[in-house]
């Protein structure tokens, strides 16, 4: 009994370079990538090409056009990626044909866009809040002769200080 279970976790552990991997997006445009756990390693060679890079923010919404070019730049490491996924399916028990494989990596691809595009969406949102906020700052603020009001230990903080500033002026001049 205690050999199996300390048996039944390595068993366990052996069969999960064929258990199928799901990322999922929690946006109502929902994204499911699902593949084999045997091409995480190509997966996340290819979304790492797609991710580490420097972005550039430069006031405007341009960033479904930097994640778009990742895209171009990262062709190469889809490629291999695609190449190494299929050589590595071909005798694996959960298989995927080459066209899932292809579709696979595009789908990645468009997921990386639809980030960047999301990105845009959220930095138009607040640029138009901040401007909205500024409107709404210049609409209700007071004209004219403004009155500040203090709280009353303010008040007596300066008292003190000026009080003890005046006698000391006094004491020595």
């Amino acid at each position: 009994m205690i050999i199996a279970a300390l048996i039944a976790p390595i068993l366990a552990l052996q069969s999960t370079g064929e258990a199928v991997i799901a990322i999922k997006n929690d946006n109502p445009e929902t994204w499911t990538v699902e593949y084999p756990r045997l091409i995480q390693p190509q997966v996340a060679d290819y979304r790492r090409c797609l991710a580490v890079t420097n972005r550039r923010i430069a006031g405007k919404a341009d960033f479904e056009t930097q994640h778009a070019g990742d895209v171009t730049r990262c062709v190469q490491v889809r490629d291999l990626a695609i190449t190494q996924s299929n050589a590595m399916l071909a005798g694996a028990k959960t298989t995927m044909s080459p066209e899932e494989v292809d579709r696979l990596f595009d789908n990645i691809g468009k997921i990386h866009v639809a980030r960047g595009r999301d990105l845009d969406q959220q930095f138009t949102s607040r640029l138009a809040g901040a401007a909205s906020a500024i409107d709404a700052y210049e609409a209700e603020r007071p004209k004219g002769l403004v009155i500040e009001l203090r709280d009353a230990s303010v008040v007596k903080a300066r008292t003190d200080a000026t009080a003890a500033a005046a006698a000391q002026k006094d004491k020595g001049g």
